[in-house]
């Protein structure tokens, strides 16, 4: 192995230690009470070290969110989905992929979303989700015809943002119901309220869901 490949084995392990140890302090006594000695004693590395990789602990949070951003943006596959289909009940795949990949890392979401865990994080997931449904709103609108639409639309900003937070909010209700539920049937509720909800919201006439 070329001293390089040793470097970066060494760099990657040293983030893994110091991740997983803010993961655990999260989970202990909550985001804003850790400082970076606990962290790096929990990771068994000196302060210097830590520093060496992060300013402090909101960079080290921040490089969490980038690895987990950079995951779901390199690894889902396109939602592929007939345009003609009107039924919420199956949802694309790259919802199914979404919550397979926060089941794959339910200790982080779990530490990070919920109580104990950190505003920043909640709301750069909030805006990295936006850009998921953002592409989602190309597909749904094409199932919707133009003279449907409403007077009582509201903005679509306001739309999207909402339903980041309910999207947010299922994966913790999910987390903490300890995953009694598949990521499919998770992206199954969570796109049939997206479906008829935020079609809705945006002013569109949508179908009344049809039972099987």
């Amino acid at each position: 192995m070329s001293h390089t490949a040793q470097t970066d084995l060494r760099i990657r392990r040293t983030h893994k230690f110091l991740q997983e140890a803010m993961i655990e302090l999260i989970a202990e006594k909550g985001f804003e009470a850790i400082t970076v000695g606990d962290i790096a004693e929990r990771a068994m590395i000196n302060r210097a070290t830590f520093y060496r990789h992060y300013q402090d602990k909101y960079d080290l949070v921040a490089g969490i969110f980038e690895e987990t951003a950079n995951y779901l943006m390199e690894h889902m596959n396109p939602m592929h989905k007939d345009p003609a289909e009107k039924e919420a009940e199956i949802p694309p795949e790259i919802w199914v992929q979404f919550f397979e990949h926060v089941a794959d890392h339910a200790r982080l979401y779990k530490a990070m979303l919920g109580n104990n865990g950190s505003p920043w994080f909640a709301a750069r997931m909030r805006e990295h989700t936006i850009k998921l449904m953002l592409e989602k709103e190309k597909s749904m609108k094409q199932l919707v015809a133009p003279d449907t639409l409403t007077a009582s639309a509201m903005p679509e900003g306001l739309a999207l943002t909402q339903l980041s937070h309910v999207l947010i909010g299922t994966i913790v209700w999910w987390l903490e119901s300890e995953k009694r539920y598949t990521p499919k049937q998770m992206a199954t509720w969570f796109h049939r309220f997206a479906f008829y909800g935020y079609l809705s919201a945006l002013g569109s006439e949508t179908p009344t869901p049809r039972k099987k």
